[in-house]
């Protein structure tokens, strides 16, 4: 089954070399991996493919792993269930605008070398896809674990 991961580390690299050595010895089979390196440490995004049975282990495995913050796991899912999209654009940034273009209200979580991962509102996801987005470089995915503590957009509001 094919997984997308995102992560943070913190800014030593060793942190980043535990990563790696996890997906080699976990056996995750990685089909694409984008990294970028933030104030606080590096955050990376990989396409992986993992039996469905493996997920709660590598997930509860690299959030214990010193030096790694806000794991994220990720299914590959068809629309309406999946509320992200994963764009391969390589060198193409006309295919992320597309997506833009189709879902404007869309929130950006991951950008690193013509790797995207967008959040899709839940009342775009409704809407029947076209066949442009059946392109392999589009993947649709839902969250399904994350350690990130949810905002609460009604507390937010209210303090505001």
């Amino acid at each position: 089954m094919q997984w997308l991961l995102t992560l943070e580390t913190n800014e030593d690299m060793i942190s980043i070399c535990r990563v790696m050595n996890i997906f080699r010895r976990k056996g995750l089979m990685i089909a694409t991996l984008a990294m970028t390196d933030g104030p606080s440490g590096f955050s990376m995004m990989a396409v992986v493919e993992s039996p469905e049975a493996e997920a709660d282990h590598i997930f509860n495995y690299l959030r214990r792993t010193e030096g790694i913050q806000n794991v994220t796991y990720y299914r590959h899912e068809s629309f309406p269930n999946a509320s992200f999209v994963f764009i391969d654009s390589e060198a193409d940034n006309s295919r992320v605008a597309q997506v833009l273009k189709a879902f404007p209200e869309s929130k950006l979580i991951f950008a690193s070398h013509g790797k995207y991962l967008l959040e899709v509102p839940e009342e775009k996801r409704q809407e029947p896809l076209s066949a442009r987005f059946r392109n392999p470089a589009f993947r649709p995915f839902a969250c399904v674990k994350t350690t990130r503590v949810p905002v609460r957009r009604d507390l937010a509001a209210a303090s505001a």
